[in-house]
């Protein structure tokens, strides 16, 4: 990616918090129809916890509940530390308004999100359209 490519967002493409610790991959139950690569496209309501986006790991702001132990993504034990409480209460920002998927504008590259508990920035390191 790079030099203002503007790829779309599909299952499996990878996404990190600047507040976590881990990488994870935005997830689709259900395809909406629509495709980049063969594989589903996503749309800016795909934000749902839990059905869409998974914990990311250990979060750096936050600071009730039990500490977790993780093993970061090198194969080194982490420091000890909060379970990310993921929330997101808003649609991605910076989506293709005149690409609809499922009648609503699609998720590209640029596309971001903000947890409403820590402040953490939610962006996409891939496109998920990468051969694996």
């Amino acid at each position: 990616m790079g030099d203002g490519d503007n790829y779309y967002i599909v299952r499996g493409a990878k996404m990190r918090c600047d507040k976590g610790t881990h990488v994870r991959k935005i997830t689709l139950p259900e395809s909406h129809g629509s495709y980049a690569s063969e594989k589903p496209m996503m749309n800016k309501s795909d934000m749902v916890v839990d059905k869409n986006i998974g914990y990311f790991g250990i979060c750096s702001e936050c600071k009730e509940g039990e500490d977790i132990y993780l093993i970061d993504e090198n194969g080194n034990q982490l420091p000890p530390g909060k379970k990310c409480l993921v929330k997101i209460v808003d649609d991605w920002s910076d989506v293709k308004e005149d690409t609809l998927v499922e009648g609503k504008a699609a998720l590209t590259t640029d596309s971001w999100a903000v947890c409403s508990a820590y402040l953490g920035k939610i962006k996409f390191e891939s496109s998920g359209q990468e051969k694996e």
